[in-house]
């Protein structure tokens, strides 16, 4: 494999676990909440739930921006590189998108359900929300480098509007 293969699949773990812990310690809070009698402005979840939380936004902004930045400097060395059509990743977007939220509604419902409230977070449905969210994020990548402006080179043979 490449170095821009491994270096892509990098950015691709670090963004799993980003979302991961993203993930995690929202579910965490959540829990937190409700048992709480779901007043969210008197529940306090654990310190080391924000500090998850703010470790896996980090490690996903920079596995994102990392990726944005590599796959236009990719497109850039090889503008003849061929893509996946873009009304494709959009539609992989959508579907991903509309499962994410689906899946969160119907949780959300189970959750205000239990009696009493589950204190442990679902694994399961934390590997769901990562994997809808990788479903979303690496065709946003490859659609939002596409319709970047600048991202291939200019061609030698353009036309100089001058002449």
């Amino acid at each position: 494999m490449t170095k821009f293969m491994w270096t892509m699949g990098g950015a691709l773990v670090v963004a799993f676990i980003g979302l991961g812990l993203l993930f995690w310690s929202l579910e965490r809070t959540a829990l937190v909440a409700l048992d709480d009698g779901g007043n969210a402005e008197t529940a306090r979840a654990p310190f080391d739930v924000y500090v998850s939380m703010f470790i896996g936004l980090v490690l996903l902004g920079f596995a994102v921006f990392f990726a944005v930045l590599r796959w236009s400097q990719y497109l850039g060395e090889n503008p003849e590189s061929t893509q996946i059509p873009a009304w494709l990743g959009i539609s992989i977007i959508v579907v991903a998108l509309a499962a994410l939220v689906a899946g969160i509604a119907i949780h959300s419902a189970w959750l205000n359900e239990q009696d009493p409230v589950p204190t442990l977070v679902n694994d399961g449905f934390v590997l769901f929300e990562v994997m809808m969210g990788a479903f979303v994020l690496v065709p946003l990548v490859l659609v939002g480098v596409r319709w970047a402006p600048g991202f291939r080179r200019e061609p030698d043979h353009a036309i100089d509007p001058t002449d």
